[in-house]
C-alpha cells in the first residue's frame, strides 16, 4: 500500500453529498433483497452504507484493510466487522446472501483477485453491488490524492466479473454532468489544497469539512444531483455501478483451505 496522503476518515470521498449520492443507489439495490439478508460490506470504511443496511433488516458483516475502520464501523453500526484483505477474505464460501463494495477496487493491486474472492463469499444466486470511478479520461489529481491504481472502462469491469462467476446485469455511468462538474469546480480544488496543507490548521478547509456534513446541504445538491437523471441514456460519466448476481455453476473460483 502506498504512504496514505491524509488522515483515515477525513477523506473528503467518505462524506459530503457525493457520498451520499453514491450510497443511495447502493440502498436502492438493497432494499430489493429479502429482509434478513446476509450482507458483506467490502471495505466497510466509516460505516455509512452498513448503518444503512442494519436499518433496511439486513445481517451486515464488514471487512476493511483499516483496524481504525473495522474498530469505528463495528463501534457505531453494530456491524460484525474484521480485519482483512479483500484479496483473502477471511470468511468461508458461500457465506454471503449479497456483497457490496464502494470505491474500493480502484484502490487495489489486484482488483481480480479481489473480485474472485466476492465470488467465492457470495452464494449462487446471490447479488453484488459496486461502485468505481469510470474513464481514464477523466483522471485528475483528485485521483492522486484519493491513492487510486485506475479508473475503470464498463466493459472492462463487466469482464472482470463474468471472470469471476458473476452474471452482470447493469454495468451503468454515473453522474453526468451534475456530479462531473461538481468534482472539476468543487473537488479537485479542495483536494489539491488539502494535498498541500495541513487540514487540522487551515480554517477555510475545516469550514469546507463543517458546511459538507450540513443535513440540509448535503439533501439540496443531491435534489440537484438527481438531474443527472435526464442523462442517464449518455455512456458517460465520472462514476460505474455494476450490479451482478453470482452464477449457479461459478468459473475461476478457489476455496480457502
Amino acid at each position: 500500500m502506498l504512504e496514505q496522503t491524509h488522515r483515515w476518515g477525513s477523506q473528503p470521498e467518505m462524506f459530503g453529498p457525493r457520498h451520499e449520492h453514491r450510497l443511495a443507489m447502493f440502498t436502492h439495490e438493497t432494499a430489493k433483497l429479502e429482509r434478513g439478508s446476509k450482507i458483506l460490506d467490502a471495505a466497510i470504511g466509516l460505516g455509512q452504507l452498513a448503518g444503512r443496511l442494519a436499518k433496511q433488516g439486513h445481517r451486515v458483516f464488514g471487512v476493511d484493510y483499516s483496524f481504525e475502520a473495522a474498530l469505528h464501523a463495528k463501534r457505531t453500526t453494530g456491524a460484525n466487522a474484521v480485519v482483512g484483505d479483500l484479496t483473502l477474505l477471511p470468511f468461508r464460501d458461500d457465506a454471503f446472501d449479497a456483497a457490496t463494495s464502494g470505491e474500493t477496487l480502484e484502490h487495489l493491486d489486484d482488483d481480480e483477485e479481489a473480485i474472485v474472492e466476492l465470488g467465492r463469499v457470495v452464494k449462487a444466486g446471490g447479488r453484488c453491488v459496486v461502485t468505481v470511478p469510470a474513464l481514464e479520461s477523466l483522471w485528475t489529481k483528485s485521483d492522486v490524492y484519493y491513492e487510486h491504481r485506475r479508473r475503470y472502462e464498463r466493459n472492462e469491469l463487466a469482464a472482470l466479473f463474468d471472470r469471476a462467476a458473476f452474471q452482470v446485469s447493469a454495468a451503468t455511468y454515473w453522474g453526468f454532468p451534475v456530479v462531473l462538474i461538481y468534482d472539476y469546480v468543487f473537488l479537485l480544488p479542495m483536494n489539491l489544497r488539502r494535498a498541500k496543507r495541513d487540514v487540522g490548521s487551515d480554517a477555510a478547509l475545516q469550514g469546507v469539512a463543517s458546511i459538507g456534513k450540513a443535513k440540509w446541504l448535503v439533501k439540496l445538491v443531491q435534489a440537484i444531483f438527481s438531474l443527472d437523471r435526464l442523462f442517464s441514456f449518455v455512456p458517460f460519466g465520472p462514476g460505474l455501478l455494476l450490479i451482478a448476481t453470482k452464477r449457479c455453476e461459478g468459473r475461476g473460483l478457489r476455496s480457502m483451505a
